[in-house]
């Protein structure tokens, strides 16, 4: 009886772990450098055992990337209910998705198919993408009840400067450092929040 249990346990933590593997070797050496190959060297499996788990690199991404908008749905539908203030509660949700990008860099370049980490599964097929920028077109909704279809053009929008903000910020981290982008990134947030009204 015991064995029946262990099996399914030690069955999900090593796809755990090859994910926190994938993970890992992407932080140090960029996404370029993961490969099934490399992720196996580094747990000691052999690839094909890897592929058992993942049948190809674009899964394994697609793996990560729904990993990230599942945090970030969680932490959305956390600051709706936290904050009744309409702009408050989008302008919180737009720091999450700095602070995500800060923390979680490898996550997010696969979320967005960024340095290198290209998944050839689109984005907008992710039912937890698509989850999240219901929850995004909720808060905006929330303050500015208008049709459905420029809802949706807002949300396009307030991604638009957001995610276009972090992707400035993260090429550029050499170059300016990312607590200056972050100012800029809050002023901007802040202004485009204000100017929905």
């Amino acid at each position: 009886m015991e064995t029946i249990e262990r099996k399914p346990r030690s069955r999900e933590q090593a796809r755990s772990g090859i994910i926190k593997t994938a993970k890992a070797i992407a932080r140090q050496e960029g996404w370029q450098a993961v490969s099934i190959r490399k992720i196996a060297d580094a747990i000691e499996y052999s690839a094909p055992i890897v592929y058992e788990y993942f049948d190809s690199k674009d899964i394994l991404l697609d793996e990560i990337r729904n990993e990230g908008f599942r945090h970030l749905y969680q932490e959305y539908e956390r600051i709706l209910k936290l904050y009744r203030d309409p702009e408050k509660r989008l302008y919180e949700i737009s720091l999450v998705q700095w602070q995500f990008a800060r923390q979680q860099p490898e996550i997010y370049q696969v979320m967005y198919n960024m340095d290198g980490a290209f998944c050839t599964i689109p984005v907008y097929q992710s039912e937890t993408m698509q989850e999240v920028s219901r929850l995004v077109r909720e808060a905006i909704f929330s303050f500015i009840p208008k049709a459905e279809e420029s809802i949706k053009r807002l949300h396009f929008q307030w991604l638009a400067v957001s995610h276009g903000t972090i992707m400035l910020a993260m090429m550029l981290k050499d170059e300016r450092p990312l607590d200056q982008s972050e100012q800029i990134y809050r002023e901007t947030m802040r202004r485009f929040v204000r100017e929905l009204r």
